[in-house]
């Protein structure tokens, strides 16, 4: 049987304000616990790496969750004050993302604060690129505590699997990236339109074997792609992504901001990647695990 999952929240700034520019947030009063996603066919478990113009995050190389039960972990489903503040002389959760901070070259480097555990498990580090225009931190999930960039996370045969990878990288240029597609949703046909809920509406498409479902958010874009022959649940899957942003905020990209969700073959794994833009600045999360996981990630960057 799968360890529930449960999120470790800190705390994060409440004097952040996204106005319109955001993505997510504009019904603080929804029910976190109605966000709990429900398992259903062509929803399951997910694993792998994607992205574009950033090094690959498999290092390690990540496993495939397995369990089809995966997407019923309870994201923002409580805060553990054990996990928040440490058990047992154990360093906490935030005692980790401050060794990150202070080991970091780039000024005022932002970082996810908040990442969804198993029952018993500690949060890692290890930090493969620091310069004061770019860096890139890998998240472990781990038995045990121990420190930030420890050699046990990077070694060949007992190296962990990486949770999540984030970095941020400083472009002369970042429009040349092309990370964010430039997507007209503003007169969707009315048999390729997709109601998501809260007045959203989605575009569904397919090409070369696969379907799209893209709908917009403030400056946010975000997409699920899958294989055609999966018949993946599409809808299903934005709902929930849309109602879970409904009391959970992105950040608000200066630019824009693209949140990318890929189902391989066989339904079973994920790639999500998410970016935005700020100035000449790119920030991009990428992981394997189920979409409002990584949306917790990112709506905890601070």
């Amino acid at each position: 049987m799968k360890k529930q999952k449960r999120w470790v929240i800190i705390p994060v700034t409440t004097a952040v304000l996204l106005a319109l520019a955001g993505c997510g947030g504009q019904d603080n009063n929804t029910s976190q616990a109605s966000n709990t996603p429900t398992s259903t066919s062509g929803e399951q478990t997910q694993s792998g790496s994607g992205g574009a113009d950033f090094s690959n995050t498999s290092e390690g190389n990540n496993t495939a969750a397995g369990s089809a039960n995966n997407e019923n972990s309870s994201e923002g489903a409580g805060t553990s004050a054990g996990e928040t503040t440490g058990t047992q002389g154990q360093p906490s959760m935030s005692d980790v993302i401050q060794e990150i901070r202070s080991q970091l070259k780039m000024k005022n480097a932002v970082l996810p604060t908040s990442f969804a555990l198993d029952k018993g498990k500690h949060l890692a580090a290890a930090i493969p690129a620091n310069s004061s225009d770019a860096f890139k931190v890998n998240f472990y999930s781990v038995d045990q505590s121990i420190p930030v960039n420890d050699a046990s996370l990077t070694s060949s045969k007992q190296a962990p699997d990486v949770l999540a990878s984030y970095e941020v990288k400083t472009y002369k240029d970042p429009a040349s990236t092309g990370i964010f597609p430039d997507t007209d949703l503003g007169n969707i046909p009315d048999e390729m339109s997709v109601n998501l809920g809260h007045g959203i509406k989605g575009m569904a498409e397919g090409a070369a074997g696969s379907q799209y479902l893209t709908w917009k958010e403030g400056r946010w874009t975000l997409q699920i792609r899958s294989v055609s022959e999966d018949n993946m649940n599409n809808p299903g899957i934005a709902k929930k992504m849309v109602e879970y942003l409904e009391s959970h905020t992105l950040p608000a990209p200066k630019d824009k901001g693209f949140v990318n969700v890929e189902y391989p073959s066989g339904g079973k794994t994920v790639n999500v990647t998410i970016s935005w833009q700020e100035g000449k600045q790119i920030h991009q999360l990428q992981t394997n695990q189920v979409p409002n996981d990584a949306l917790g990630m990112v709506a905890s960057v601070k």
